[in-house]
């Protein structure tokens, strides 16, 4: 693989991050990751690799939204032509939100009387 293809994909993923950061939608969850992209060898078609459940409703409204977020990357990167975006599932996707369920357990537990250490 290219040094410049490296770059893009890359370059994609920081900027779709920000992108879906400011993405206004209610139905895309605020702490979607941009994981990874693998663009085709012709930069015409990349896969964007996203911090979802695969039947998440999020799936759709990306889907719906796909013209305007591919618009937004071809404005704040200054490219020509940007490659037609699929959005799927993360392999990592049930793991991170195990990960997210056990973090909001722990913020929730009370600290017992003896402080942080009795909650062991």
């Amino acid at each position: 693989m290219g040094r410049s293809k490296l770059h893009l994909e890359s370059q994609i993923v920081r900027t779709l991050a920000e992108v879906l950061h400011d993405l206004e939608d209610p139905r895309v969850p605020p702490f979607v990751g941009v994981e990874r992209v693998d663009v085709a060898p012709d930069l015409a078609n990349a896969v964007v690799y996203v911090g979802l459940e695969p039947d998440s409703p999020a799936f759709a409204v990306l889907h719906h939204a796909r013209r305007y977020i591919q618009g937004e990357l071809a404005q704040r990167m200054r490219l020509r032509r940007i490659p037609r975006l699929k959005f799927v599932a993360s392999e990592a996707a049930p793991a991170a939100r195990g990960s997210r369920q056990r973090r909001y357990r722990l913020a929730r537990a009370k600290p017992g009387p003896n402080g942080p250490s009795a909650c062991r």
